[in-house]
């Protein structure tokens, strides 16, 4: 095969895969259920644009496949704004590509829309969405054991 043929395969496979996982359904997807990390955590507002991973924030988050979630949020004091530390247990759906979840801890990962993303071993949840004048994007990347592969 020639490698043109082999990258088409490539995508048609990977957006089967996601159309497969994408059903109108609230219910979880126990493919996307799993241990989460952000990858990237970028806030821009009026005082310019933060890598909060590189300032030390942090943001993890277990998807279980019964609906559950837990895991914790981390910001770090900044601009005169103290620490933020939240508990992130709740629950998650998801409707199609998209997952959202319900949580007691006021915070932007309960208020965003996280679109559903594959890149062929592993789901990532993206938000991207601007709140009282602050844009956050957040990237959470599925954490995998050691030689798994996702498949749907």
């Amino acid at each position: 095969m020639t490698l043109s043929i082999m990258r088409a395969a490539g995508i048609v496979a990977i957006a089967a895969a996601m159309a497969a996982c994408g059903s109108d359904t609230t219910s979880p997807s126990t493919t996307v259920a799993g241990d989460y990390s952000a990858t990237e955590f970028v806030t821009t507002g009026a005082s310019g644009q933060t890598n909060q991973l590189l300032a030390g924030s942090t943001l993890v988050m277990n998807l279980r496949s019964d609906g559950t979630t837990s895991g914790h949020l981390h910001v770090v004091a900044q601009n005169g704004n103290p620490a933020l530390d939240a508990d992130m247990a709740g629950t998650w759906s998801q409707t199609g590509n998209v997952v959202n979840f319900t949580q007691s801890a006021d915070t932007f990962v309960r208020n965003m829309d996280f679109a559903l993303e594959t890149d062929g071993r592993r789901w990532m949840l993206v938000g991207d969405k601007g709140f009282s004048g602050t844009r956050i994007q957040v990237t959470l990347t599925q954490v995998l054991a050691a030689n798994a592969t996702h498949s749907s």
